[in-house]
């Protein structure tokens, strides 16, 4: 591409990001960074009453924690700021009263009442609404003298009759559209406060974004802003929608299909590196099949005009594996380590209470023993929020057996589970040392001395190691807690059975 490609992101901050707006940040990213180009994030907070600072806060965090950088913002400045349409509001008015002059806009004094008229003169007709235009028809005079009475009015673009527009679409293609589906369109309020379809093309002009890539939901408002385009003398950009994101049901995906912002994810325990290359696929896959790609990979590979169609399905079980992936193959020990601190520390109120008992405990331990347990444990849980209930038996030395336990026995009997425990623990105290290998060899001279299954035997160890009849090898723990915690943990059982 000759010339410098910049994109922007534009997200409001009248919510958490959206998981559909987390994949759009990413695909410009992704798209800019390929061609060398800029990102620009731009924050479109016009819309007085749901805008929050705390909102846009959020949304700069989660953007920074998915991995999502931009070269110009509100947060870093730049050469064709303000970053915030609420502080460009000055600019709007300039190139609103541009398009009064040029006759390309025009004063509408028709009140909510008489709109409301219209519109339900459509319905009882059966005809899609679309303004009757007239006030576009008031002579300079009538103008004056409303304006003299102090009749609110909106400002409405004067749209052409009988033009047809063609969009080429990176993604979609050639998209033919007559403007006669919709009417001339409010681009100032009566408040005035400027309308999305006007404030973007004025700042995606005067930003000299070269690229408008964005959700297909935006597809009709294109049309509208082709004209303003056209109107304002401004060189227009070049397009790309991308196709919506299903739930598994292959409906819009909405809060019923579970957690939809990126917020949510990151409480739930997943790594951002999994949840970036995961919405990457989301519209858009590698020629030669490879899933597991890094942020260079990707930006390496990714172009826009492969970008398919047909809507994406959010599947959330291959987040789930492709999160497990990260945590068993992709972060080094060290990182992983890290990571399932930094979240114990930051995020343990997202636990359930016993989960947060456990945390509590494994943040007194030092790191290397964590790092340690990590390794030994890092196949068993997908998500850092699992940690804490793959981990426990490394940490917690005083627990309650489980219901299971509680069965386990009750059929095997108190008796048999006393002289299990009570030989076991005199073999482990004698013994010179004691390991993994050394539990494995004792636990089986138990049961061949007891006559017992070896089965059985080990299953009663596990219930008076850990008060669980499964979950992590006896010969890791053991390994790791030693023989002082061990014997600690044997005694204490023998002590609940009397």
């Amino acid at each position: 591409m000759a010339e410098k490609v910049r994109v922007r992101f534009a997200p409001s901050p009248t919510g958490w990001l959206h998981l559909g707006n987390a994949r759009t940040a990413i695909f410009n990213y992704l798209f800019a960074r390929h061609h060398g180009g800029e990102v620009v994030l731009r924050i479109e907070d016009t819309d007085r009453e749901r805008s929050k600072k705390e909102y846009e806060e959020a949304l700069l965090e989660d953007l920074r924690w998915l991995g999502v950088e931009w070269d110009e913002g509100p947060d870093k400045g730049g050469p064709y700021g303000p970053y915030r349409q609420s502080e460009r509001l000055e600019i709007y008015r300039k190139y609103a009263q541009k398009l009064l002059e040029s006759g390309h806009a025009y004063r509408c004094f028709c009140t909510p009442e008489e709109l409301e008229a219209e519109r339900e003169r459509a319905k009882r007709e059966g005809r899609p609404y679309r303004y009757s235009g007239k006030c576009r028809h008031l002579s300079p005079e009538e103008v004056e003298r409303y304006l003299k009475e102090g009749r609110p009015y909106t400002i409405r673009f004067r749209v052409p009759d009988g033009r047809e527009l063609v969009l080429n679409d990176l993604v979609k293609g050639e998209v033919r559209f007559n403007v006669d589906d919709f009417g001339d369109f409010v681009i100032v309020r009566s408040d005035g406060t400027p309308v999305y379809n006007f404030v973007v093309v004025v700042d995606d002009a005067l930003m000299k974004i070269t690229h408008v890539i964005r959700g297909e939901d935006h597809l009709s408002n294109t049309f509208k802003q082709m004209l303003i385009y056209e109107a304002l003398g401004f060189p227009m950009p070049k397009f790309a929608h991308l196709p919506i994101i299903l739930g598994e049901d292959r409906s819009k995906l909405s809060k019923r299909h579970g957690a939809v912002s990126v917020r949510q994810y990151r409480f739930d325990g997943y790594l951002p590196e999994a949840l970036f290359n995961f919405l990457t696929l989301l519209g858009w896959y590698p020629k030669d099949g490879k899933e597991i790609l890094s942020k260079e990979e990707l930006i390496e590979r990714f172009d826009i005009t492969d970008v398919h169609n047909a809507p994406a399905v959010f599947n959330r079980e291959k987040l789930y594996w492709m999160n497990g992936v990260y945590i068993r193959e992709v972060l080094d020990l060290d990182d992983l380590t890290d990571r399932v601190l930094e979240y114990l520390r930051n995020y343990s109120e997202h636990l359930d209470a016993e989960d947060r008992k456990v945390a509590e405990k494994i943040l007194d331990f030092p790191r290397e023993f964590v790092r340690e347990v990590v390794s030994k444990v890092r196949d068993s849980f997908f998500t850092l929020k699992e940690f804490p209930k793959r981990a426990k038996p490394f940490f917690v030395d005083d627990f309650e057996p489980s219901e299971e336990a509680r069965k386990h026995l009750q059929k095997v009997g108190t008796e048999t589970a006393r002289k299990v425990v009570e030989l076991f623990l005199e073999k482990v105290r004698s013994a010179e040392t004691f390991g993994g290998e050394e539990f494995k060899k004792l636990a089986k001279e138990v049961a061949k001395e007891l006559k017992l299954k070896p089965g059985v035997v080990f299953k009663t160890l596990r219930v008076a190691l850990t008060g669980e009849t499964q979950g992590v090898a006896l010969d890791l723990l053991v390994d790791l807690i030693g023989k002082e915690r061990t014997v600690g943990r044997l005694e204490s059982f023998l002590a609940r059975l009397k």
